[in-house]
Formats: structure tokens, C-alpha cells, sequence
């Protein structure tokens, strides 16, 4: 998988602080000035106030702009941030939770194609890329490894139930797309790239250079291989899918 991914967290951890900042700044600012507005003494008399009427005037529309924003921050809060904010939760939890159930398929799909047996517990295990590249880099024979064995035993219908898993985590990746602004453009463009390797995968077959395109692309999933940087050590799709 030709991707490169790495995310500025630290751009967007500092522009959504600088706006949340910004917001509630602007929040006590209106609140100091309405209560200073609508709280000063009168420093003259009732006599004098036709004569300060533009200084009494100034006051109220101090007075009436603080009231206005303060109004405005909760409508904002309750009708667009905390919305937003929930939806996104769910969006990230629902797309996290497809990714893990995309994996799973694809090792049981990767045991049909070695004719093994396995049990949840070494399936949860090979989640660890660690522990994956060293499960499938064992000799299971004097000139293979597993992962070779794999490669040899994936016939047509095999490759298709692969390329049906790659459809759903495309459809996944796609929803998310759809219902959420991804304001980090590190993680909108690697959204968008995986998109297009997936839908480009989508015609694989048993045939040697298919199977050799899904051998490196599934590789690069389950190790966190990078043609850039080698064994990574890193989840890039988890990663991305956090960043979201």
C-alpha cells in the first residue's frame, strides 16, 4: 500500500485549542460586559439624564451586543458543537469497529486458504502486527513460509471474499467521508487515497499478478509495512481512524 501517512496532531490539537480558546474569550468578555453594563451606578442625577442620554444609550447597546453574543455562543454550543462532536464520536467508534471486523475476516479468510484450524485467542493475537509478521514469516515447510502458503492457497473464491471485505471497509470509509468534515487535510487526503486503492483492488482474481498486488496491500495492513519507512511499528489506518 503506497501511502504515506502522518498526521499534524499537533496542528490540529493547536487550532481547535486556539478556537475553543477564542470562544470562550469571547464568552467572558460579553459576560464581564453585560454585568458592568447592566451594574454601574448612575454618577449623576436624575435631572442630568437627558443631557447623558448618549452615554445611557451607549450602554444599552453594550449591554444588548454582550447579551446577543452570549446567546449566540449557547445556540452554537447546543445546536451545532455538542451535535457535532456526538456524531463524530459515533462516526469514528462505528469505523474503528468495522476496521477490527475487516481484519478478523481477512485472517480467517487467510486459515481457509492454509486449511487450518484456529481459536479466538490466536486470532486476537495476530491483531499485534508484531506477533503477525512473525506467525506468517514461519517455516511450514523447508522452502515456505505461512505466508506463502497463504498466497498458494487462495483460489477465486477466496480473492472474492477478500475483495468483499475491502468493499465494506470502502463503504465504511466512504460514509464517514460523507456525514463528517474531516477538517485535518492529512487525514481527509489518506481517506481519500484509501478509497481509491480500495476501489481500484476491487477486480483482483486468483491470477499471480492480482494475488501478488493483494500479498503486498494485505502485508502492509496487518505488519505496518511502508515501501518509505520499512516495518513502521504503527497502525496507519487505526491511526487515521483516531485522527478523524
Amino acid at each position: 500500500m503506497k501511502v504515506r501517512f502522518q498526521p499534524n496532531r499537533f496542528t490540529k490539537m493547536f487550532r481547535h485549542k486556539v478556537l475553543s480558546f477564542g470562544l470562550w474569550v469571547l464568552f467572558l468578555v460579553s459576560a464581564m460586559l453585560m454585568l458592568k453594563s447592566s451594574s454601574d451606578p448612575m454618577p449623576f442625577s436624575m435631572d442630568a439624564v437627558g443631557l447623558l442620554s448618549p452615554f445611557l444609550h451607549g450602554k444599552e447597546i453594550i449591554f444588548n451586543l454582550s447579551v446577543g453574543i452570549i446567546v449566540s455562543l449557547f445556540i452554537y454550543v447546543l445546536i451545532v458543537w455538542i451535535p457535532e462532536q456526538s456524531k463524530r464520536k459515533r462516526v469514528r467508534r462505528n469505523l474503528a469497529l468495522q476496521y477490527g471486523l475487516f481484519k478478523e475476516e481477512c485472517l480467517s479468510i487467510f486459515f481457509s486458504a492454509l486449511q487450518e484450524s484456529y481459536d479466538l485467542e490466536l486470532l486476537h493475537r495476530l491483531k499485534d502486527q508484531t506477533f503477525f509478521r512473525e506467525y506468517f514469516k514461519e517455516k511450514v515447510s523447508p522452502d515456505q513460509v505461512r505466508w506463502d502458503a497463504v498466497l498458494n492457497g487462495l483460489d477465486d473464491h477466496l480473492v472474492k471474499m477478500l475483495v468483499v471485505e475491502l468493499e465494506i471497509l470502502m463503504t465504511e470509509v466512504h460514509y464517514a467521508l460523507t456525514v463528517i468534515d474531516v477538517d485535518d487535510p492529512d487525514v481527509f487526503s489518506f481517506l481519500k487515497r484509501l478509497t481509491r486503492i480500495l476501489y481500484r483492488n476491487r477486480n483482483w482474481s486468483s491470477e499471480y499478478d492480482d494475488v501478488k498486488q493483494l500479498s503486498g496491500f494485505m502485508w502492509s495492513v496487518h505488519t505496518g509495512w511502508s515501501v518509505i519507512d520499512g516495518y513502521t511499528k504503527k497502525d496507519i489506518i487505526a491511526e487515521m481512524i483516531e485522527a478523524i
